[in-house]
């Protein structure tokens, strides 16, 4: 079985704020309120889907602390990305930036959450968030912020460099997916990062 969840993220505090090239990236802590809403049978042998099931299950929250970029509209429109592909596009941002998120923090990809929007209250437009899935903070967050550029970059080159055509494992699917992987628009994550003029990390 694979779980539905819905998420909802609120921003409460802001302790630092930084351009990242034309992203604006934060740091603080957040609270997140999520809650399983169903969840897809499939055949364990060869994953086809079998069937869906409702849920009506209480929320649970989460206090903890995170990081964010939120895209300016101006970033959108380089990267010839319209409302519709907006979704597609933040998503699959965020599965490829938590799957290299490793390689510049201590944890595992299961050790963290995400969510990406396309308007954030908090932020005051679309933005990725990535967030310490332990209570009060392990100190991922505080690292992803600090290592920033580079996880991005790693990120837009995850995304050029995996052969599949429209997203796979490897790059923008991700096996903990709330939302069962969609949508995700590989082609769109890859022209939004590069749109953010991001700084060389050296």
């Amino acid at each position: 079985t694979l779980a539905r969840t819905d998420v909802h993220l609120r921003v409460l505090s802001v302790d630092s704020k930084r351009q990242l090239g034309d992203l604006e990236l934060g740091l603080g802590a957040i609270e997140v309120t999520s809650r399983v809403t169903g969840y897809q049978r499939r055949d364990v042998l060869n994953g086809q889907i079998l069937g869906h099931e409702e849920l009506d299950l209480p929320p649970q929250q989460l206090t903890t602390r995170g990081y964010w970029w939120m895209i300016p509209p101006e970033v959108l429109r380089r990267a010839r990305i319209d409302d519709a592909t907006v979704p597609g596009a933040l998503h699959a941002a965020e599965h490829a930036a938590i799957g290299i998120l490793p390689l510049f923090t201590i944890c595992d990809r299961w050790d963290v959450g995400g969510v990406s929007t396309p308007w954030l209250d908090d932020t005051g437009g679309p933005t990725i968030v990535i967030y310490d899935g332990h209570p009060g903070g392990a100190g991922i967050a505080e690292m992803g912020f600090e290592f920033a550029d580079r996880q991005l970059q790693a990120t837009v080159d995850v995304l050029d460099r995996c052969r599949c055509r429209d997203g796979c494992p490897s790059c923008v699917q991700s096996p903990k997916c709330g939302n069962w992987n969609e949508p995700l628009d590989k082609r769109a994550a890859a022209r939004l990062i590069r749109a953010a003029n991001l700084p060389d990390p050296g």
